[in-house]
C-alpha cells in the first residue's frame, strides 16, 4: 500500500500500528498521521460506542485528506465499575488531564474492590474508511484484571495497571513484540487485514 492515514496524533499509537501492520503482512510505504494534514479539524467524538467513534474519526480523516484512513477507538472496561471508564477512557480524569491522572483515578475507584472481583477488558474498535466510500469496522477485546498498583515501564495509557493472568505480567511489562502479538489493537487490526490488503 502506498499511503495510509492513521487518524491520530499519538506518536506511541502510530509506531505500535506500524509494527502491528508489518506483523500482519501489511506494508505501507508512507504512514501519515493527522499532523501531516494541514488545517485538519477533528470531529467531536460523540458516538455511543467504540465502533461509532472509530467510524467518525476514520470517515472525517478520509474525507479531509482524500486518502484511505484508519482510525481506532479503544479503552478500558471494568466490570466492578459497570463498564467504566469505557469510551471515556482517555478523559476519565477530565479533559485537561493525562494518562497518569487517569490511572490514579482508576486506582482510587478500585481501592475497595478485592482480588477476584477486578475483572476488566481492553477493547479496540478499528475502522478503515475510503474517501466518499465505505467504512469497514472490526472490534476485539483482551480480558484481564486491574492490578493493585502500577508495574512496568512500557506501553502507555492503562497498560501498567492491566494485569494479564496467563502472562503473569501487566501489559506494560511485556516486550513490545509480545504486546503487539496479543493486544486488543493487534487483534482488531488482524481482523481488518483482508480489507487492508485489498488496497495494495
Amino acid at each position: 500500500m502506498r499511503k495510509l492515514l492513521i487518524a491520530t496524533g499519538n506518536a506511541h499509537k502510530i509506531e505500535e500500528i506500524r509494527a502491528i501492520l508489518a506483523g500482519c503482512g501489511v506494508f505501507v510505504e508512507e504512514l501519515l498521521c493527522l499532523k501531516d494534514i494541514p488545517g485538519y479539524q477533528a470531529p467531536e467524538e460523540d458516538g455511543d460506542s467504540f465502533q461509532a467513534n472509530a467510524a467518525l474519526k476514520a470517515r472525517a480523516a478520509a474525507e479531509s485528506s482524500g486518502l484511505p484512513a484508519l482510525a481506532d477507538d479503544s479503552g478500558l472496561t471494568v466490570e466492578a465499575l459497570d463498564g467504566a471508564p469505557g469510551i471515556y477512557s482517555a478523559r476519565y480524569a477530565g479533559e485537561a488531564q493525562d494518562d497518569a491522572a487517569n490511572r490514579k483515578k482508576l486506582l482510587s475507584a478500585m481501592e475497595q474492590i478485592p482480588a477476584g472481583q477486578r475483572q476488566a477488558a481492553f477493547v479496540c474498535a478499528v475502522a478503515l474508511a475510503m474517501p466518499g466510500g465505505e467504512c469497514v469496522l472490526r472490534e476485539a477485546c483482551v480480558p484481564g484484571e486491574i492490578a493493585f498498583s502500577e508495574s512496568g515501564a512500557g506501553g502507555f495509557g492503562y497498560d501498567s495497571l492491566f494485569y494479564l493472568p496467563q502472562q503473569g505480567k501487566t501489559m506494560a511489562q511485556l516486550p513490545q513484540a509480545e504486546k503487539n502479538g496479543l493486544s486488543h489493537r493487534a487483534l482488531a487490526l488482524e481482523m481488518l487485514r483482508d480489507a487492508l490488503l485489498v488496497l495494495e
